[in-house]
């Protein structure tokens, strides 16, 4: 996985993002607040969807803050929060593979 991110796909695609986003933390947005983003966030894990690694609507601008509050750094599970982001992207989801996301835990 270490070697993804490295990749010139990955950078310049993270590029891509941060500036589509505006280097604005999209999390910070929803609440009113404004955050630089600094990471590029996988709504669904690449560990479980890896063909979604570089699918844009996949991919969000946060900071680091919220970016540690999209799953639990201690069991890797995903949070409410990034189940919201899931949400919000399921029927982009659906459209890419034809039926509904199981919600990633």
């Amino acid at each position: 996985m270490r070697n993804f991110y490295r990749s010139k796909a990955w950078i310049a695609k993270r590029e891509r993002i941060l500036r589509r986003d505006e280097y604005r933390c999209q999390e910070a947005k929803r609440y009113g607040k404004h955050r630089e983003a600094v990471t590029v966030h996988h709504i669904y894990p690449i560990a479980e969807y890896p063909e979604l690694a570089l699918v844009d609507w996949n991919l969000i601008s946060l900071s680091n803050e919220y970016h540690n509050k999209m799953h639990d750094r201690n069991t890797g599970k995903i949070t409410s929060a990034g189940r919201y982001w899931q949400r919000k992207r399921q029927k982009q989801f659906e459209k890419f593979y034809g039926k509904p996301p199981h919600l990633c835990s």
